[in-house]
């Protein structure tokens, strides 16, 4: 279990570092050249359209939130392993930000019909500690049925 809660803290600040990317890149401090390979994958197009703010809010900035609970979920489960809820909390939040990543994937297919890499690499981080979460939550279950 301490093997996936390091997984969730790592991908889980790979995922805060590329918010942060995406949020710049949102409004304009930097560019996304290395991102931009055409009309089909362009991190400008997705990162700049009327859907990358919920209610006026940047989507990255609500990345950035999403990745540091996770990861400090996963901080604090790694430091007090006994605590079931927070097995719970990272299952639950790992829940949100995939179901929220599946959202804006859609968007991305059938709206904007354009591919952002930045974005698909999150993509796959959030899926990635949600499959760690499963099985630490899981692992929890089991062992309370001892």
């Amino acid at each position: 279990m301490r093997k996936l809660l390091w997984l969730i803290i790592i991908l889980s600040a790979v995922g805060v570092t590329l918010s942060v990317y995406q949020l710049l890149h949102n409004t304009g401090i930097t560019e996304g050249a290395i991102c931009n390979l055409g009309e089909k994958f362009s991190c400008d197009l997705v990162n700049r359209s009327e859907y990358a703010k919920v209610f006026g809010f940047p989507v990255a900035g609500i990345g950035i939130i999403g990745y540091l609970l996770m990861m400090i979920g996963g901080i604090l489960k790694f430091r007090n392993g006994e605590d079931k809820g927070l097995s719970l909390f990272l299952l639950v939040s790992s829940s949100l930000g995939l179901a929220f990543s599946i959202y804006l994937t859609s968007i991305e297919a059938f709206v904007l019909d354009a591919w952002c890499i930045v974005c698909i690499f999150s993509q796959i981080l959030v899926a990635t500690i949600f499959i760690a979460a499963l099985n630490i939550w899981n692992y929890d279950k089991k062992s309370r049925l001892k």
